[in-house]
C-alpha cells in the first residue's frame, strides 16, 4: 500500500481506537481538511490552518490526531500489516 492508497475511514477508526477521548467530529475535521498526513515539520502549519478554519478545535487535539494519523500511515504501508 502506498501513501496514495490510505483510506480516511480506516485512518479515523485507527485514530479513534488509539485515542478514544478524541471527538469523532474533530478527527474527521482534521482528516477532511488535510486529506494526507503532513510531515512532522509541517505540524505547525497544519494546526494553524485547522484552528483558523475551525476555531473550536484545540491545538493539542489536532496534534494528537496528526501523530496517530502518521502512525496509521506508517503501519498501513508495511506489507505485513492488515
Amino acid at each position: 500500500m502506498s501513501d496514495d492508497d490510505l483510506d480516511l475511514g480506516e485512518a479515523a477508526a485507527f485514530i479513534l481506537g488509539a485515542r478514544p477521548a478524541l471527538g469523532e467530529d474533530d478527527v474527521w475535521t482534521v482528516l477532511n481538511e488535510l486529506q494526507d498526513p503532513p510531515v512532522r515539520s509541517a505540524d505547525g502549519m497544519a494546526v494553524d490552518l485547522i484552528t483558523r478554519l475551525h476555531p473550536h478545535m484545540r491545538p493539542k487535539a489536532i496534534r494528537m490526531v496528526l501523530d496517530e494519523w502518521r502512525e496509521y500511515a506508517r503501519l498501513a504501508i508495511e506489507s505485513d500489516w492488515d
